[in-house]
């Protein structure tokens, strides 16, 4: 189990009933915005989405739908493809933020 050390995640309730469950739980830095894919897509989508003006919720929503349509798949696995290359520079600067 992966969860990103949130408080909320690891009070000692939480902690116990995850080791009454006997779930292992993987070591992860707490703020590792560098080890999830997800948000250098939603970084991509939003710069896609800033060059558009939008005036209302609605048009907001309309803009985020087509513009999710257009990001390419191949981004998507290429960001899955480049986590061990993230994970090293990670490690390699014992967990603090690295270019990525």
């Amino acid at each position: 189990f992966q969860h990103d050390n949130d408080p909320k995640h690891t009070t000692k309730m939480t902690t116990a009933l995850l080791r009454k469950l006997k779930v292992k739980v993987m070591e992860w830095p707490s703020i590792s915005p560098d080890l999830k894919p997800l948000e250098h897509l939603l970084g991509i989508l939003k710069r896609k989405v800033e060059k558009h003006h939008v005036s209302n919720v609605q048009k907001l929503h309309d803009v985020i739908i087509e513009e999710c349509k257009r990001i390419p798949a191949t981004n998507s696995a290429a960001l899955v493809n480049s986590m061990p290359r993230m994970i090293k520079a990670v490690l390699n600067n014992n967990g603090a933020n690295t270019k990525y």
